[in-house]
């Protein structure tokens, strides 16, 4: 048989394995794991639950929301129905991608599998599907009077927002979720036909309305206001109770319900997995007030070094720690803001969890410091585990973001160590300096000062400052030495060094010191054993004053 023909009969043979192979773990008792039943309220006559199953390392989850008895349901996937069940398949963003085209069979196949699982015909249950994570569904009930209207909502809008009317459309009949929005509306009272179809304007409306207060763009048009993604669907669930509603427009206090409903959970869906939040939503109290501590003086930019102590392996609790301390750098007046190496994750964080968990950049935590960065008027550089969302690889980065909120990009580690770093691939060093209020900022991370070469070429493209996050101890025969000095001599620009405290079982940083070196010479140092928070005014040129808050 020639090579190609061979090659096809392959290539078929590994999509039906990878088409039947999901099913079979998603019918299988064993390969779930159910989460508990949540309390949707009684009236609705449901019962929620979440199928979780795994194949080749990539995750499944399966929302399936079971109704008491039939229910007319309107889907924008499956048209008009009376059905038993309604179900929103999440598959991981690799598993979608490796199907391609097979995607719209996939998810029937999925849907076909969950509905012999619960004992049901397979035309009795409604489906949609989402790369975005079910543990970032957002379910909302709004209730009035002898009304109730529960939805539940997934969404990612970061690849494939689109504005209705103004972006070009392709033919995406088999083609696989790339951010989509679905939303699931229950009612407890019954609905007509016409009421359900009425009930998809009042829905799409609401999830434009959030859209727009998001402020979340076209991803194909530059600058315009996105209005949904080019995949959404919706399930419109009746309910069987009185009274009987034929009109679900926003005049009708069903259709206020239904409106206002979808807008929060698609609010705190894109919240959960896209890190986008409405404007001020994450502004911090202490930024409403007078900083406390010594005043700046005009035109001096006020920078917090955060000498943190990460825990490796530790990422909610790491992440819970940097939003603490930029909290407590607003209250005192920062303006820029700056972590240590990896303080997401801890060093030696690879050993301990793995590299799989790494989302591709920016993910919905960097999200979430953009809007803290918007919100509170504060510039952030963050050192970062990050997936090249192009590419794949790995890297030990700084993730800048300006004052604005806007996601500036990141700066690569260069001199990447093997052992606690083997998992990141060294940056190529052709990032130019990041600009913020107006000034170059250059990036090293910690051992990219061993050599003169980094510091030099950030020199070379205009930095006026060098922002340099560490995990660097000060260990016998592994430096730094007088290596953050040297830069500066070579250079003539101030470098600023944020180290860290704490300690690893593998390495004691305790000692760690973070310090500001200019032409030569160390200006200023910091030590804390078990981490904090030191300030610095920088007149944008060459004169560095400490700051000891009150």
């Amino acid at each position: 048989m020639p090579m190609k023909s061979t090659m096809i009969v392959v290539l078929r043979r590994g999509l039906a394995l990878l088409l039947a192979l999901p099913l079979a773990v998603s019918a299988a008792a064993p390969g779930a794991k159910p989460a508990a039943e949540s309390a949707l309220p009684d009236e609705l006559g449901a019962t929620l639950q979440i199928l979780r199953a795994e194949r080749d390392g990539l995750w499944e989850k399966t929302l399936v929301v079971r109704f008491a008895g039939e229910r007319r349901v309107l889907s924008t996937s499956d048209g008009l129905l009376d059905a038993r069940a309604a179900i929103n398949h999440a598959a991981h963003p690799r598993l979608w991608a490796r199907l391609g085209t097979a995607g719209k069979r996939y998810s029937e196949g999925v849907r076909d599998a969950t509905a012999d699982r619960l004992g049901l015909p397979r035309s009795a249950v409604a489906r949609m599907g989402t790369a975005a994570d079910m543990d970032n569904l957002a379910v909302v009930t709004r209730r009035h009077g002898p009304l109730t209207v529960t939805v539940l909502a997934t969404a990612g809008a970061r690849n494939n927002a689109q504005r209705t009317g103004v972006d070009a459309g392709t033919y995406i009949e088999e083609e696989a979720p790339a951010g989509t929005i679905n939303i699931m509306v229950l009612s407890n009272i019954a609905l007509s036909d016409a009421a359900l179809a009425r009930a998809l304007i009042t829905v799409t409306e609401g999830k434009t309305a959030a859209l727009e207060d998001l402020r979340v763009p076209s991803s194909y048009t530059p600058g315009a206001q996105a209005t949904g993604t080019g995949t959404d669907s919706i399930i419109m669930v009746s309910g069987t109770a009185a009274p009987r509603a034929t009109y679900t427009g926003g005049h009708s206090r069903i259709g206020e319900l239904i409106g206002k409903a979808t807008y929060q959970a698609v609010v705190e869906a894109l919240g959960r997995q896209d890190g986008v939040f409405l404007p001020g939503s994450k502004r911090f109290a202490e930024a409403s007030t007078a900083p406390a501590g010594p005043a700046k003086a005009a035109g001096d930019l006020r920078l917090a070094l955060l000498h943190l102590d990460a825990v490796p392996g530790d990422i909610a609790g790491n992440r819970a720690r940097i939003e603490d301390a930029i909290r407590e750098a607003v209250r005192h007046g920062a303006d820029w803001i700056v972590t240590p190496e990896l303080a997401e994750t801890g060093y030696h964080f690879a050993k301990r969890i793995g590299t799989d968990w790494i989302a591709s950049f920016p993910d919905a935590w960097i999200g979430t410091l953009a809007a803290i960065a918007r919100d509170n008027r504060v510039a952030l550089f963050v050192g970062v585990a990050e997936r090249d969302a192009a590419s794949g690889r790995l890297h030990n980065s700084v993730a800048a973001i300006d004052r604005d909120g806007t996601i500036l990009g990141t700066y690569r580690k260069q001199r990447v160590h093997g052992g606690a770093e083997s998992w990141s691939q060294a940056g190529d060093g052709g990032r130019p300096p990041f600009v913020v209020d107006g000034l170059a900022v250059g990036t090293l991370i910690c051992a990219d000062t061993w050599a003169a070469e980094p510091a030099a070429r950030q020199a070379a493209q205009g930095a006026a400052i060098l922002l340099t996050p560490a995990n660097w101890p000060p260990v016998a025969g592994m430096g730094p030495g007088d290596a953050w000095e040297r830069r500066t001599r070579e250079t003539g620009i101030p470098m600023i060094v944020v180290n860290r405290g704490g300690s690893e079982p593998e390495l004691d940083f305790s000692r760690g010191e973070s310090a500001v070196s200019l032409n030569g010479e160390r200006l200023l140092s910091f030590e804390a054993e078990r981490g904090g928070i030191f300030y610095v005014d920088w007149d944008r040129r060459q004169r560095f004053r400490e700051v000891r808050p009150e």
